[in-house]
């Protein structure tokens, strides 16, 4: 596994190196910072920009790590790195403290195009101990399912299957919440049961234990309901595959949509890259 962080300003990315830190140290594996530079050449930013990934280097403190710093639009050199260097994830912060704190157009861009998981940073807890897994679409959910255990077994976490269907089917009509038909559920051999049971069998394989839990209407909504109601420290989604502005504008972007919607870390999985994702290395 092969993780990317950016790093923009020490105060504002601090979060972000110290996740990262985590998964690095659970994952024993490479890290490499990296620092974009205005196209338009300032006396000495090369110098502080490597200063700045001198620092960063210190904060993570757990073995050297590759640090690159490159001139370039923000977005097109991190799109080019993750590219090149065959990444994994990439670990950006969105902070509004700082005085050079990364815009949220540059991740928002990021999630569009990149080429592996993202990991975008949100107030970070001391401890990430809870996870909430977002199965999304059924037909892109085994990879995003098999990544969030892996994360869970690394980080020790405790972890929520949740699943948000698009509206209460009648049979369930009159019945005062849907929780209490998920057993019956998912004794059934419909579309969502044999989704759930799939994604419980596959956390099962990596001996994860998971609680399981079925909402009705919409995603996002519900999503940030639980978080509201639970204490969770992280959140795992996969790309919605709004990538380009037409699906953008008939589908919408759900995945960008819940990004910004939470405030606590977000995990984008890119199920075209999983399969070839070295997570277990």
């Amino acid at each position: 596994m092969k993780i990317l962080i950016c790093v923009n300003d020490l105060i504002s990315d601090e979060p972000g190196l110290f996740l990262g830190k985590l998964i690095a140290q659970q994952f024993k594996t490479e890290i490499t910072l990296l620092h974009v530079l205005p196209k338009k050449k300032v006396e000495g930013d090369r110098d502080q920009g490597e200063e700045l990934l001198q620092k960063a280097n210190k904060i993570i403190d757990i073995y050297p790590v590759n640090r690159k710093v490159r001139r370039d639009d923000v977005v097109n050199r991190i799109l080019k790195e993750a590219h090149q260097g065959d990444y994994d994830l990439v670990i950006m912060t969105v902070s509004y403290i700082g005085e050079h704190a990364q815009s949220p157009s540059i991740h928002r861009s990021l999630l569009k195009q990149l080429p592996c998981c993202m990991l975008v940073v949100k107030n970070p807890r001391a401890d990430i101990r809870r996870m909430l897994l977002c199965t999304g679409g059924l037909q892109m959910a085994e990879p995003l399912i098999e990544v969030g255990a892996i994360f869970a077994v690394a980080l020790d976490l405790e972890v929520t299957l949740f699943h948000v269907a698009a509206n209460v089917p009648s049979m369930y009509t009159g019945l005062k919440t849907i929780e209490e038909t998920l057993t019956e559920l998912l004794k059934t051999d419909t579309p969502v049961s044999r989704h759930l049971r799939q994604g419980a069998a596959i956390l099962a394989e990596h001996n994860v234990d998971a609680e399981i839990k079925l909402r009705h209407g919409s995603a996002v909504y519900e999503i940030v309901r639980e978080i509201d109601l639970e204490d969770y420290d992280m959140v795992v989604v996969g790309a919605s595959g709004a990538d380009t502005k037409f699906k953008e504008w008939f589908y919408g972007n759900l995945t960008q949509e819940i990004v910004d919607a939470v405030g606590i870390p977000v995990l984008v999985v890119n199920q075209k890259r999983v399969a070839q994702a070295k997570f277990n290395n």
